[in-house]
């Protein structure tokens, strides 16, 4: 008994030194919001519960309503909250000291709550219709809580607050119809409200190449705009049907001939026997409210011919748009696609680049952003600085209150307050800037100050408490060229480099199965994903399609292939080049790299991931996202851009089944050889085949399971002598 027992612990032992298996947790999210709905709850604000600590507090939660709500009287705001003071065991509990709670809606009151006792209670808040006035330049509102306790100071006891996520607005309203000047794009159709934010791009049931490519433009712009925060589908024009037009927003991209649902909308430039008339070459963008749904609107996206939609696309993608006689009606004679590289000065002020001093007051921490444009393919030297000009009050506690300076939201330094620097007038204090935290393009600087009184019983809305940062603070930023990244041996793990080095996705091309809307739908999500990252001003990807491309020089594209790889010729030419090739005539990739072979059902759906030098400049790459069914490119493209499932992708072949993934890198030499081959151009260009390929699966066998394994053997081995030795004792 005592033997098996010892065995049990022992094998107890070796399985808490086994690896776990990798599972997703269950996330309860709100319910989902309704347009004709009159309240919402924090909760579906995305909002966690709010806790609030005495003797004094702060919290605030932001949020937007959609502009076509004509709000009307008795809006109101039903508090739930759970309050707990806690005194000292020597207090007379029956003589507790409260405090107050006060509520701000766009930083002016509209309530304050006394609170006594403890225990949880509901409140209700009138809104006056004048206190939604936004202050934020977003266009979203702001509710805080401010708690008040300072009797906690005098009395040895504690408040604590929690304002639960079912507190919830009501905000009485009818719908109006939305505004449709193209001055305030992308809005009406993004409105960082408390609804998600969604449109239907429609395009014709053939689309040419540069018409699909138009659809792709448009979509990368507008995600890019909003911050990826737009749910954006794709259907072709037969595709519509009943409800999709009375539930969506709508994107009409294509020739104008190719799309006659135009004919069906009021738009301020008609179509004529499938023409807009007289404009030429100019692209077009247009917007009016929607036949199906006057809550929503179409967006037109359109010319004469294919080059005109390209255009229009292209402006749209840089989310400013002008007006033409209409403000709903914008025309466009042609796009500069040069990246603009603009000449920065190496010694430039706040003032320099338009921004006033700015006086940071009150209890708690603020922030301000100052924005400053590195050219592309530059970068600071290492004498780059921030020079902070300030001055400050002095009755701030210095031991909690300070700056902190964040660099695209990269720490590169703090400051810290003192009576020295209080008595000075003007402080001038330098913070360093790494060259890795710059970044080409647009760079953001935050700057946090903050604030807490010498008393920590103070009066919140005490004046006195200040910080000044001063318009003559200074950015020194000499340049220099940005080192090139060089990969010797791309994995598929560095998605989305190389594809985002191009802000404006200039050197990228995506190259699809024609008429399969499914391929079109994932390169529009990819393309979507890459402009999100690159955050170029505008968009210019090309887009082809796989049985057009033979006589197109695509040396100067990294190339991203999506489709069906037996009904794309682009795949048939560099099949041979393929980590995991196709048979002739198969849409299932040769396994044979893989560790474990198994035979597999080829009716069964299959995502596979490639990648590979391009044939055409080896400095370039080709990602084939491809699949055996329109479920296995669905498959192969969501483990690509879904967060979840990037972390498990790497080497140079993936394959896709649904949720699981497996990994391998078909130029890794010999286990335990640390030496990885190289692709080599051949004398005809092309890239050499690597050495014999050996695997090295997504979840990578730890070093250490073999040396645990020889101790759990030996253990076991141990036991069992003992075991004998022990049992022959007995005997004699």
């Amino acid at each position: 008994m005592k033997k098996n027992s010892l065995l049990l612990v022992v094998f107890f032992v070796l399985f808490t030194f086994l690896p776990n298996s990798v599972g997703y947790a269950h996330v309860t999210t709100a319910p989902a919001l309704q347009a004709n709905e009159d309240s919402f709850t924090f909760a579906q604000l995305r909002e966690n519960e709010l806790r609030l600590f005495g003797p004094f507090a702060t919290e605030s939660i932001f949020f937007g309503l959609p502009s076509n709500w004509n709000l009307k009287e008795n809006a109101q705001l039903e508090l739930d909250i759970s309050v707990s003071i806690q005194a000292s065991t020597t207090q007379n509990t029956n003589q507790l000291y409260g405090g107050s709670l006060t509520v701000f809606l766009n930083r002016q009151i509209i309530g304050v709550l006394p609170i006594s006792q403890s225990g949880r209670f509901t409140q209700s808040i009138p809104v006056p219709l004048e206190m939604l006035n936004s202050l934020r330049s977003d266009g979203r509102h702001e509710l805080t809580f401010v708690l008040s306790s300072s009797e906690s100071c005098l009395y040895d006891q504690k408040m604590d607050i929690i304002v639960h996520n079912s507190s919830r607005f009501i905000f009485p309203h009818d719908i109006s119809q939305p505004d449709t000047s193209l001055i305030n794009f992308p809005r009406p159709l993004y409105q960082d409200s408390i609804f998600t934010d969604s449109a239907l791009i429609v395009i014709p049931d053939q689309p040419s190449s540069a018409e699909m490519q138009s659809a792709l433009t448009v979509a990368a712009g507008i995600q890019a705009r909003t911050g990826g925060a737009m749910l954006l589908n794709v259907v072709n024009v037969s595709g519509l049907t009943e409800d999709s037009l009375n539930t969506n927003h709508l994107i009409l991209v294509g020739n104008a001939a190719s799309l006659p649902i135009m004919y069906q909308v009021p738009l301020p430039l008609n179509l004529s026997n499938n023409s807009f008339g007289t404009i030429g070459e100019a692209g077009i963008i247009q917007m009016a409210v929607s036949p199906w749904s006057p809550e929503r609107v179409v967006l037109v996206v359109s010319g004469e011919n294919d080059q005109a939609t390209i255009k229009a696309a292209q402006a749209l993608s840089t989310g400013i748009i002008r007006p033409h006689t209409s403000p709903n009606l914008a025309l466009i004679n042609s796009v500069n696609n040069q990246i603009y590289t603009s000449q920065s000065s190496t010694d430039q002020s706040l003032e320099n680049l338009g921004y006033e001093s700015v006086t940071f007051e009150g209890r708690g921490e603020t922030t301000e952003s100052f924005q400053f444009y590195i050219p592309i393919g530059q970068t600071v030297t290492t004498e780059a600085y921030f020079e902070v000009s300030l001055s400050h009050s002095t009755l701030l506690n210095y031991a909690r209150s300070g700056l902190f300076i964040t660099l695209n939201e990269k720490p590169i330094g703090s400051i810290r307050l003192s009576d020295e620097t209080a008595n000075q007038a003007n402080n001038r204090i330098r913070i360093a800037i790494p060259p890795s935290a710059v970044e080409s393009g647009l760079n953001i600087l935050d700057v946090a100050a903050a604030l807490e009184p010498l008393d920590a019983c103070a009066d919140p809305n005490q004046a006195g408490l200040f910080v000044t940062l001063w318009a003559d603070s200074r950015l020194y930023l000499p340049l220099a060229p940005a080192p090139i990244q060089t990969i010797e041996i791309p994995d598929l793990t560095g998605f989305p480099l190389p594809f985002v080095q191009s802000p404006d996705l200039g050197n990228t091309a995506f190259i699809i199965e024609r008429n399969n809307l499914d391929a079109a739908i994932s390169a529009i999500n990819i393309a979507s994903t890459l402009s999100t990252t690159a955050d170029g001003v505008i968009f210019t990807p090309k887009l082809f399609y796989a049985d057009e491309v033979a006589d197109v020089d695509l040396s100067p594209y990294h190339i991203i292939a999506v489709g069906t790889p037996s009904k794309m010729e682009f795949i048939n030419n560099i099949n041979s080049k393929l980590p995991a090739p196709f048979p002739a005539g198969s849409d299932s990739a040769s396994e044979e790299e893989l560790q474990v072979v198994y035979q597999i059902d080829p009716k069964q759906p299959a995502g596979y991931l490639e990648l590979l030098p391009s044939p055409w400049d080896l400095k370039n790459l080709i990602v084939a996202v491809l699949g055996n069914s329109p479920q296995g490119i669905n498959w192969a493209s969501e483990a690509l851009l879904n967060p979840n499932t990037r972390q498990s992708i790497s080497g140079n072949f993936v394959v896709v089944n649904n949720s699981q993934i497996i990994s391998v890198d078909t130029r890794l030499l010999d286990l335990g050889t640390d030496a990885l081959a190289t692709p080599q151009p051949s004398q005809e260009g092309q890239p050499v085949a690597t050495t014999t390929p050996t695997q090295t699966a997504s979840t990578h066998v730890a070093s250490w399971i073999l040396p645990v394994l020889i101790v759990a053997i030996a253990l076991i081995f141990g036991v069992i002598v003992i075991a004998v030795i022990t049992n022959k004792r007995k005997q004699n």
